[in-house]
């Protein structure tokens, strides 16, 4: 049984959570709220992480009056804890923009997504990007794609690196109904210039093809969670790669036992030649409907095969492990936002490590100040060894508030499942 050691910051509500773990050592759980948090702000909704910065979205925060606008939060890490650095706000912003709603980091650059925003008609969606110079957090470009039209939700996904930035429309209806696709940004001169827009070589009407997308180097991942080549909405997640400047698609990836509705490729990461990618609807036989997987697969000169699939080692029906995931070189981190590991859906990660022998499950992280109905892991970021866990329905300052947590997974971490707070 552990203990729990509270830190109050005094403006920023940032905590240090220290459980007592196996052996001598101790896992470190940062938790982090807005300093200005309220009821159904959803602070959490999404987050990223680089190296020492931090950033938050939540989409249902109201602006001078203007609900549900959004807007995103930056912290860095100082030698006193995380604290607040931005408080990101578009300008102009509209109510039911859901600014934040997909948010994506890289160095001094922010992507915010902006699902609802009407700029090209209801819900066509837009991106909102901010820079960072001298700690000074400065909006930038507002992006929308050169084809919008109604519905299309621009910015339910978004990649970045330093050269490229990926957004997808799932609800773009260029080859059907929903059938989706992904835009492609390169930057040059320090603006970001629109260069391509991409479809599946199979797409067809309600694939949401650009539910996820991800970037490592000059590959992209996108999920078309919906896709029906295995089975009614069992999903597939195609590979792009760049030569020439050009784009082309280098494979498509299909788990070889997918099933209805498992919607493979609702998440997806990449790191090198490993990509990550989510089932969470899947059945497990030996652990229940939506109990849910998640599938490595690797690239060796230009092919790509499916290297191991992953199951929770203590799941059940309905955990939907593979929530979220994320991949940093031999660490990749899953999510079961509905595991009932301290009380119904309060949700877990788990933590596997690449060794010589292959992906091997090492850990499994709980919220320490778990509640019933937090899904903790709601969404996932990795930067080195330092996990994010976003919990948009924790309930500090009032339901569904909102809180993110921050693991040090390089800390022996405890299997911390008899806790009942």
């Amino acid at each position: 049984m552990g203990w729990v050691k509270l830190i109050n910051s005094l403006k920023l509500h940032i905590y240090a959570v220290l459980t007592l773990v196996a052996g001598d050592s101790l896992a470190t759980q940062h938790i982090i709220l807005a300093e200005d948090s309220k009821a159904e702000d959803y602070f959490g909704y999404s987050a990223d992480i680089d190296g020492t910065t931090l950033l938050v979205g939540a989409h249902k925060v109201d602006v001078d009056g203007v609900e549900d606008a959004g807007v995103a939060y930056v912290y860095v890490l100082g030698a006193k804890g995380w604290h607040q650095q931005a408080k990101l706000i578009a300008d102009p912003i509209f109510s039911d923009d859901t600014l934040g709603g997909k948010v994506a980091l890289k160095n001094n650059v922010a992507m915010l997504g902006v699902m609802g925003r009407d700029d090209k008609g209801k819900d066509s969606g837009a991106v909102v990007s901010f820079e960072r110079a001298a700690n000074t957090w400065t909006q930038k470009q507002i992006f929308t794609a050169p084809d919008a039209m109604p519905g299309d939700a621009f910015g339910q996904s978004v990649a970045l690196t330093d050269n490229y930035l990926v957004i997808g429309a799932p609800r773009n209806n260029v080859l059907g109904v929903d059938s989706g696709a992904a835009y492609i940004y390169q930057r040059e001169g320090g603006k970001w210039r629109y260069q391509t827009k991409i479809t599946a070589s199979d797409g067809a009407a309600g694939d949401l093809f650009g539910i996820s997308v991800a970037i490592d180097g000059n590959t992209i991942l996108v999920g078309a969670d919906l896709h029906d080549e295995k089975a009614e909405n069992a999903g597939a997640v195609y590979v792009y790669v760049v030569q020439n400047n050009q784009w082309q698609q280098q494979a498509k990836l299909v788990a070889s036992d997918g099933g209805k509705t498992d919607i493979f490729g609702v998440r997806v990461a990449i790191s090198g030649d490993t990509a990550l990618v989510s089932a969470r609807r899947d059945d497990i036989e030996e652990l229940g409907i939506d109990a849910g997987s998640a599938y490595l697969f690797v690239r060796e000169g230009d092919a790509w095969m499916q290297e191991v699939k992953l199951i929770s080692p203590d799941g059940a029906a309905d955990d939907r492990f593979g929530r979220g995931v994320a991949l940093t070189g031999d660490t990749a981190i899953i999510s079961a936002m509905n595991h009932d590991a301290n009380g119904t859906d309060t949700g877990a990660l788990y933590v596997y490590k690449k060794g010589p022998e292959g992906w091997r499950y090492t850990s499994k992280v709980v919220a320490e100040n778990a509640k019933p109905g937090d899904q903790f892991g709601w969404n996932v970021a990795l930067s080195k060894d330092i996990a994010v866990i976003a919990t948009p329905h924790h309930d500090a300052n009032g339901q569904q508030s909102g809180a993110v947590y921050v693991q040090d997974l390089n800390d022996d971490i405890a299997i911390n499942t008899q806790n009942t707070h």
